[in-house]
């Protein structure tokens, strides 16, 4: 648009310029017109010397009234005529005809002659010039009537010409208008262009208005997810780590800052048991149950899992655990999930910040506390003390220790003989493992399985002793059995099938030979994938024993859903079962069940004479214990004669 414009308007001024060349050509060729009238000056020169004839004809016939005086007038005028002939374009239209220029030269010397003798001319000799001055009479005629045909001939073309221009001067006047016209269209065509880009920018300026205003609010979303919790909607560890981060800088004038982190006892089972939808219905509740405590400046956060932290301004260590009690409290009332009341504590760990602590100083510190208040059992607080980090050096250097036994050859399966409480013959062993450290000395295993089921070492251990296991059973009579326990860590690793049937095939031991222990806490949660598992090694061929029966989750479902092949009675029942009926009455139920359900019931914790009589008239059918014989190594064996 902008360059047909330009065009426009440079056309229109070219054209304008044009126009005025041909206006001022035509006023050149009105002038010339005017210019051309030399027919009329010849004319008037051939009417005044018939004049001048015609007085001197009359002076000659004495006629009364003309005298010399008038003649010298008229005789002047004419030779003023003559002058006139001689000049301009007349001179060079006349010198242009050799006859003319005689003519004229022939009537300027008659004039001449007569001019000179006028003041002495008499009437007689006045009739003697009549007729030579009358002989150019004719001879001027002429000249006057081809100046009169070269006059029309100079019109006409003069004529041509102004037409020429005349149409020339209206085409272009004819072609600025339409300019003009098509300088107006485009001119209003351009305003209308400009009115739908002004109306289009408007609109664009009011969707850019709204996209920013919606980027800010997602943005202002995005802000807000990314420091806070989808779950509980409270501050997230990200924002949690910002604020105490700003809280410990010196500039914000905070003297102190007081952490307190939150662990939920017991979530874990209700998560496993109940399933995850009441776990996040309680996660949710206890959220709301604790963000009333929040004061002043009070930042409650969930950190994670089921661990929240909160952190305060300018409380000593008193306040702080009087908040930590408040929320102990608050945490522990009952809790109402659809049509169940779920009850559930927590522990806290407490850390203030002294001058310069940083961050994660601080957040160590709150974490060694709450381990230690953990320790010291459901509901418990804890305030950080100097010594916690020297039991996390402990702590780490143990792992460090466990995770180097094998390596350093420090670990050794002990045996534990299995009878018959018939016949009191050895039927199998059941492999325990024992870790004898060269500064630390013998570590009992309650110490360290916990310490390798947490760091996921129990699957390198639990391989070990498989392999080692079934190594030394292959050398024993074909009847004797081994007996392994399983760690709920090793269930779920998805190596263990492998772990076992590799076990199997470099030891050459018959797969029913093997006996696999676990506990009935291994068929919470994941359920569904354990009796898979449970299947598939069955499938392999080896037999499964439930362990410690009747301490834990026990349910009666769960022997109907997996293919256990013998219960074991855990010694904690057996220990009274000489002076307590009650316990007396729960063997005998289980081991009845046991047998009712054609299951090969074991006894583990037999330390009397007394106490294998009393399992041996109830049913059982084997025992295990210090009264046979305490673990030994491979070493130890050969004493009950089972080497093929």
């Amino acid at each position: 648009m902008r360059k047909a414009l330009a065009v426009v308007v440079c056309c229109f001024i070219l054209a304008t310029g044009y126009i005025a060349y041909v206006i001022a050509e035509r006023q050149n060729a009105l002038q010339k017109f005017a210019r051309y009238n030399d027919s009329w000056a010849v004319s008037q020169t051939v009417g005044e010397y018939v004049r001048f004839e015609s007085l001197l004809a009359e002076y000659a016939l004495g006629i009364e009234g003309i005298d010399k005086d008038e003649l010298r007038l008229r005789l002047d005028i004419v030779l003023g005529r003559m002058n006139s002939l001689r000049e301009g374009s007349l001179a060079a239209f006349i010198d242009a005809k050799p006859d003319m220029r005689k003519v004229i030269g022939e009537v300027d010397q008659l004039l001449g002659d007569v001019d000179k003798r006028l003041e002495d001319l008499s009437p007689a000799e006045a009739r003697a010039l009549l007729p030579v001055i009358s002989g150019h009479v004719p001879q001027l005629t002429s000249v006057a009537a081809e100046s009169v045909a070269n006059d029309v001939e100079i019109i006409d073309a003069a004529h041509a010409e102004v037409r020429k221009l005349h149409i020339i001067y209206t085409g272009l006047a004819g072609g600025l208008i339409l300019c003009g016209m098509a300088l107006i269209f485009l001119l209003l065509r351009h305003n209308q262009l400009l009115d739908r880009a002004q109306t289009k920018l408007t609109l664009l300026t009011e969707e850019l208005q709204t996209a920013t205003l919606e980027l800010q609010s997602n943005n202002l979303r995005l802000e807000y997810d990314a420091y806070h919790d989808a779950l509980t909607n409270l501050p997230n560890r990200a924002l949690f780590r910002r604020e105490l981060m700003r809280r410990l800088d010196p500039p914000s004038g905070i003297d102190k800052v007081a952490l307190l982190l939150l662990d939920l006892d017991g979530f874990k089972e209700i998560n496993d048991t109940l399933g995850h939808d009441v776990g996040d219905s309680l996660l949710q509740a206890v959220a709301a149950r604790i963000l009333p405590i929040r004061k002043n400046h009070e930042l409650i956060c969930r950190l994670g899992g089921d661990e929240f932290a909160l952190v305060a301004d300018n409380l000593d260590e008193d306040q702080a655990l009087d908040l930590a009690r408040c929320l102990v409290e608050r945490i522990a009332s009952p809790y109402h999930i659809g049509d169940m009341e779920i009850k559930i504590g927590t522990c806290v760990g407490i850390a203030i910040s002294h001058r310069q602590s940083h961050a994660d100083e601080l957040l160590k510190h709150a974490d060694l506390a709450l381990y230690e208040a953990k320790r010291a059992g459901a509901g418990s607080l804890s305030v950080y003390r100097p010594y916690m980090q020297s039991q996390l050096a402990e702590k780490r250097s143990f792992e460090a220790d466990l995770q180097a036994a094998l390596q350093n050859n420090e670990m050794d399966v002990f045996y534990q003989p299995q009878v018959s409480t018939e016949t009191r013959a050895v039927c199998g062993f059941e492999a325990l493992l024992r870790w004898t450290h060269p500064v630390r000395g013998r570590v009992p295993p309650a110490e360290f399985i916990p310490v390798a089921e947490r760091t996921g070492f129990i699957n390198a251990l639990g391989k070990w002793v498989m392999e080692t296991a079934c190594k030394e059973a292959a050398l024993w009579k074909p009847n004797i059995k081994i007996a392994i326990n399983l760690s709920p860590v090793q269930l779920h690793s998805s190596n263990l099938i492998q772990n076992v049937v590799e076990a199997l095939e470099k030891s050459n031991l018959d797969p029913a030979r093997l006996e696999l222990e676990i506990t009935e806490s291994v068929l919470l949660g994941n359920s569904d994938q354990t009796l898979a598992i449970l299947d598939n090694l069955k499938a392999v061929g080896i037999s499964m024993a439930m362990d410690d029966f009747g301490t834990g989750y026990s349910s009666l479902g769960n022997l109907r859903r997996v293919p256990f092949d013998k219960l074991k009675i855990d010694q904690s029942f057996l220990s009274d079962i000489t002076s307590s009926q009650d316990a007396l009455a729960i063997v005998e139920f289980v081991v009845g069940l046991g047998r009712k359900l054609r299951m090969t019931m074991i006894a583990e914790g037999v330390e009397t004479e007394e106490q294998f009589a009393h399992m041996r008239q109830l049913g059982c059918d084997q025992i295990q214990g210090y009264l046979i014989g305490k673990p030994v190594p491979a070493s130890e064996l050969t004493a009950y004669g089972i080497y093929a």
